[in-house]
């Protein structure tokens, strides 16, 4: 009988860690969750700005007047306008947010500047932004 009782007791004693060890789990799993988020934002943050430099890089690299921004973003990776190549841009990096093309901010045929095509609220934003697609880098005018 007493060997009974024990088998019983071992089998409580596994259930409940299996219950603690599965909210630990689930708590790690969403912890996990937001900090991939905030890398990714850190990321959106870095390329964006990347864009915009070479925004404004490409713009004042134009040989002629008036200076203007690129049509496209692809022109930011070989500037083919003077006598050598510039490249304002390494590559062409996807919104980490989406992992998707990006939004562009256009005036007129002209890129000014980039956004994330995402909804979602973000993590850590300036004051005025309360989703991802209104946090725009572009050129300041």
């Amino acid at each position: 009988m007493v060997v009974t009782r024990a088998r019983g007791f071992t089998y409580l004693m596994l259930l409940w860690w299996m219950a603690v060890s599965s909210v630990l789990l689930a708590a790690l799993g969403q912890s996990w969750a937001i900090e991939a988020r905030r890398q990714r934002e850190m990321e959106l943050v870095f390329r964006g700005e990347q864009i915009k430099t070479a925004l404004t890089a490409y713009q004042e690299a134009t040989p002629t007047l008036p200076k203007v921004p690129p049509t496209r973003l692809e022109d930011l990776l070989e500037d083919r306008r003077g006598p050598a190549i510039k490249r304002h841009l390494r590559k062409l990096w996807p919104d980490p947010i989406t992992g998707s093309g990006w939004g562009l901010v256009r005036q007129g045929d002209f890129i000014r500047g980039v956004y994330s095509q995402s909804d979602q609220q973000p993590l850590r934003a300036p004051d005025s932004v309360k989703r991802y697609d209104e946090w725009r880098f572009e050129q300041s005018p």
